[in-house]
């Protein structure tokens, strides 16, 4: 299925390899003309989400990073993949990957020592040669800025929230000193990872929405957790124990132990669904103890299930505590507290960090029929497409005033003259487009058109205006 939603992919310009010409790179994609429609729609309703229905800021922030920040957060010190490598090919391989694909044993949170032990048994699956010791290897890009003497290390982001971080006094005067608030950044991240694989999931650089909610520690609750206690989901603790609770439920049961991670969680299973992924295939997983970052005291994934590729990781949510704040206040020497009614303090952090990427290629799954994507109009590429039936006798020119039309009441419309009706309506049931309008001689008459549905196949006569209604 993967090679098929790719093929499809790159066949309608939705995304294909970077630098094909030269051979292509791993770990980079094209966003192609339709491709970055879709992912701006998947964009907007990320917007919606949080930027208009839960009032987060927003902020645009460099990808490029002084040496600082990346020693404040930690990421110089300890933002590293164990790597290995054949000491008869030189073939590099990571460790963590190559132990699960030979052996189907999962490492992460492993020492050195036992991530050797493994490897040792391990031969090269390109030569059967023997492993070398496995190593830190740093995934950060480091490049520098400026000439001669004023040189600066720098280092392209891996993420986006750093900069959110460093920037917190500005937002705190934006948020009018008031608690919680958030801040929503969307961009690029770079990591250069040691052997990215499956396309869209694992990139060398990607497309991040990353959500930084500061929060008194003493008030961790939310008003709106009712909106969300409803959904029923499944959930993988960190014991790997799995339940079939509402979102109320698993935190009345402490299952879910703080509300805050709660209604985040079911934010954004609410978010994918309403950008067409199946509940059914959504999983909410608790970090075990031996992978969270040791300045979390809670981490949960929502996980999307795939037929092919197994379990992807789409969106992290943490609870930071005060670290990022109180280590970039210790290496800057800057103040990052707060004082409001319950004291001074530093505020505490709930992470939300999505990647863009990937949802998108779990949508394209997920929505794959016989005739290409079915995706929902929200996300679609185009509103509708208009097509006249032939290119002569006035029919195009009628068209093309219709298409008109349609593009003034602020719907996105492809118009498209090229070929039969039947594979024009291929094309576009290809890319997921929900309508088409055929404008043919009887719309000279009487101003009627065909307004065909993807999802059904069905075709209705309608007026121009009732068309427009419609739409």
């Amino acid at each position: 299925m993967y090679d098929k939603i790719f093929e499809l992919g790159k066949k309608r310009g939705i995304v294909y390899p970077s630098f094909e010409v030269y051979g292509g790179l791993s770990g980079f994609i094209d966003w192609g003309p339709i491709g970055v429609r879709i992912k701006r729609n998947v964009e907007k309703l990320l917007r919606k989400t949080y930027v208009h229905e839960l009032e987060c800021l927003e902020v645009e922030c460099p990808n490029l990073h002084p040496e600082e920040v990346f020693e404040a957060s930690g990421h110089i010190k300890s933002f590293a993949d164990y790597m290995t490598e054949c000491t008869m090919c030189g073939e590099p391989y990571r460790a963590d990957h190559l132990i699960g694909d030979e052996r189907g044993i999962e490492v992460e949170g492993k020492s050195k020592t036992e991530i050797n032990n493994y490897l040792s048994e391990i031969k090269c699956p390109k030569c059967s040669g023997d492993l070398g010791e496995a190593y830190s290897y740093n995934l950060m890009f480091e490049t520098s800025v400026g000439p001669g003497k004023s040189k600066k290390t720098t280092y392209l982001r891996p993420e986006t929230a750093q900069s959110t971080y460093i920037g917190f006094n500005r937002l705190w005067q934006v948020a009018r000193r008031t608690l919680p608030f958030g801040v929503l950044q969307v961009g690029r991240s770079y990591r250069n990872e040691i052997s990215p694989r499956q396309g869209m999931i694992r990139l060398r650089e990607f497309n991040q929405a990353e959500i930084q909610f500061f929060y008194d520690p003493n008030n961790m609750f939310v008003e709106g957790f009712e909106e969300v206690s409803d959904i029923k989901v499944e959930i993988l603790d960190k014991n790997e124990q799995t339940h079939k609770l509402s979102l109320g439920e698993a935190y009345r049961e402490k299952v879910i132990g703080n509300q805050v991670l709660a209604y985040h969680l079911g934010v954004a299973y609410r978010f994918f669904q309403s950008i067409g992924l199946p509940g059914e295939r959504l999983v909410l997983r608790q970090h075990r103890e031996d992978e969270r970052s040791f300045y979390s005291s809670d981490t949960w994934d929502i996980e999307y299930i795939s037929g092919e590729l197994g379990k992807i990781e789409m969106v992290g949510i943490a609870l930071r505590s005060d670290y990022d704040l109180t280590q970039h206040a210790k290496y800057s020497g800057k103040n990052f507290s707060v004082t409001t009614e319950n004291g001074k303090f530093t505020p505490h952090v709930v992470e939300v960090a999505y990647g863009v990427d990937r949802p998108i290629y779990c949508l394209l799954e997920s929505c794959l029929d016989d005739r290409g994507f079915a995706l929902k109009r929200e996300v679609s590429p185009y509103d509708v497409c208009v097509f006249p039936l032939v290119k002569k006798d006035g029919v195009d020119v009628k068209a093309r005033e219709i298409y008109g039309k349609l593009k003034k009441e602020g719907l996105s419309v492809f118009y498209d003259k090229a070929g039969s009706i039947g594979k024009r309506y291929a094309r576009s049931d290809e890319i997921g487009i929900s309508y088409c309008v055929t404008v043919d001689y009887d719309t000279l008459e009487d101003d009627t058109v065909t307004l065909r549905v993807r999802s059904d196949k069905s075709q209705v006569r309608k007026k121009t205006s009732e068309v427009i209604g419609i739409l």
